[in-house]
């Protein structure tokens, strides 16, 4: 399950943007659901929503794939990817119940004891939010933190990386940007077939075949990587024009793999910048906590104007910054 140590202590470099490149993702993604929630156009962020998780799922792939090669054991990759991913997501889970009582139209009682919030507690300290998004009584049955979705997939990838690691191995690494190749254009397929019918379930699987296809370029980008690396400026400049062909399929089809190369040329082809590494890693928590945080001020009645978002956006990084130091680091070292 791993490569010659020597080699993997220098497949990428030391000094990347790997942490920047998140944090930007994540407040980007922050951003577009503040204008959302509020149901105006007033941060107007220039990414959408759609390319920031897009992105993220790439960079995943890149390190988690990375991560099992590196690791001695399957139970010790996964023993690692759980503390990464599920304390800060059941702290935020369980802390929205509380922080949003005071708004609910339930009782006391009502509330923690309902059935609706067994309900809510099991979809979502599953993943299987969709099933149930809503806290009793909490603003009119509506979702509370819109970002919780993709943290399934994220898992899901999770499991499938092993599998990548034994289908791409002898030789065989030409296969991850052929199943990149026909993921995109199944994705595309149920795109198209959701416009023209109408039928959601189409959208869903849609939607989430595509994020799992960026996690797939992700492991592509990473065995491919010295072949970027050498030409990473025509591929770039090349990534750049196909965003701007005329047909919208083509641009989805190619998306995963113009992505893959972004996100190399920004974390690997720029100059790294070294101050955010002090603050740790913050993109995890922006990602959860900020959906809560919108929500909440709106329960308390803020409107939208530039100094109440400056405070909400302090209010998500403080809460970034507490998880990540109080509690995330702590888990990740045990």
């Amino acid at each position: 399950m791993r490569e010659d140590n020597r080699h993997l202590e220098q497949d990428i470099p030391v000094e990347n943007n790997f942490d920047l490149l998140r944090l930007v993702l994540a407040l980007s993604v922050f951003c577009t659901h503040y204008d959302r929630i509020f149901g105006e156009y007033f941060i107007n962020c220039p990414i959408s929503i759609s390319g920031s998780v897009s992105s993220f799922f790439v960079i995943s792939g890149f390190l988690i794939y990375r991560s099992c090669l590196r690791s001695t054991s399957l139970k010790r990759f996964w023993v690692k990817r759980a503390k990464r991913i599920l304390p800060a997501y059941v702290l935020i889970v369980l802390l929205s119940i509380f922080l949003f009582f005071p708004f609910s139209d339930r009782t006391l009682g009502e509330y923690l004891f309902s059935s609706d919030m067994l309900k809510y507690l099991g979809a979502n300290l599953s993943t299987l939010n969709f099933l149930h998004v809503d806290l009793p009584g909490v603003m009119d049955g509506g979702s509370v933190n819109p970002s919780l979705w993709t943290i399934k997939i994220e898992l899901f990838m999770y499991l499938l990386t092993p599998l990548f690691l034994l289908l791409f191995s002898d030789g065989r690494r030409w296969l991850s940007p052929l199943l990149v190749a026909m993921g995109s254009l199944v994705t595309v397929l149920l795109r198209r077939q959701a416009d023209m019918t109408g039928i959601e379930t189409y959208d869903l699987f849609g939607k989430w075949g595509a994020l799992m296809i960026c996690y797939v370029a992700g492991v592509a980008l990473y065995l491919y990587r010295e072949l970027v690396e050498r030409y990473k400026w025509p591929l770039f400049l090349a990534s750049i024009a196909l965003f701007f062909l005329p047909c919208d399929c083509a641009v989805d089809f190619c998306r995963p793999f113009l992505l893959a190369v972004l996100v190399y040329v920004l974390a690997f082809a720029t100059p790294s910048i070294r101050m955010f590494k002090s603050l740790g890693d913050l993109s995890y928590g922006v990602y959860l906590y900020h959906g809560p945080i919108v929500y909440l001020t709106i329960c308390m009645g803020w409107g939208i104007s530039l100094p109440n978002f400056l405070l909400t956006l302090s209010f998500v990084l403080l809460f970034a910054f507490a998880s990540w130091h109080l509690l995330e680091k702590k888990v990740l070292g045990r």
